[in-house]
């Protein structure tokens, strides 16, 4: 029952958000920072992706993202579902949510579980234009070894800029 209302609660907040008009698509990217937790310091590279923002209220907005990384041959998949509570009706945002990452490594052998992961990112983010944006997250690994999530342990710095189409 709580699945169907929850659901129900879903679908009737993007109903209106898309009959208000208040949802905006855009593309994101920027500068990407992976460290392995048994690190000093970690590797760099870029990202580049797609999102949505899904206005709630004034100052709450939700914003999912589809993000491919690059460091180092190493290629990245993340899903992040941010929350975005911007403070005292400025153009400063405070962000939270999870992250699921997946990681494509070139072994055949390992399991789907195995490349996957769970993040709890936060950060903040400023609005420079009405549809351009920065913000700089770190996400934290939180599931580590269980199984459903067995990636490698590793947390990730992002700094980038948003421009909303």
């Amino acid at each position: 029952m709580k699945k169907i209302l929850f659901i129900a609660f879903v679908f009737v907040t993007i109903q209106s958000a898309f009959s208000q008009g208040e949802i905006e698509v855009g593309i994101t990217g920027g500068y990407l920072n992976v460290t392995a937790n048994d690190a000093d310091e970690g590797n760099s590279g870029f990202y580049a992706g797609l999102y949505s923002e899904i206005s709630l209220t004034n100052s709450l907005k939700v914003q999912p993202e589809l993000l491919y990384g690059n460091i180092e041959d190493q290629n990245l998949l993340y899903l992040p579902v941010v929350l975005k509570y911007y403070v005292a009706h400025s153009d400063l945002n405070l962000q939270a949510g999870p992250q699921a990452t997946y990681l494509f490594k070139g072994d055949n052998d390992l399991e789907f579980k195995d490349q996957l992961g769970l993040d709890l990112t936060v950060g903040v983010g400023y609005d420079i234009f009405h549809n351009i944006y920065i913000n700089a997250r770190y996400g934290f690994k939180i599931a580590q070894n269980d199984e459903t999530f067995s990636s490698a342990d590793f947390n990730t710095f992002m700094v980038g800029l948003s421009i909303g189409l």
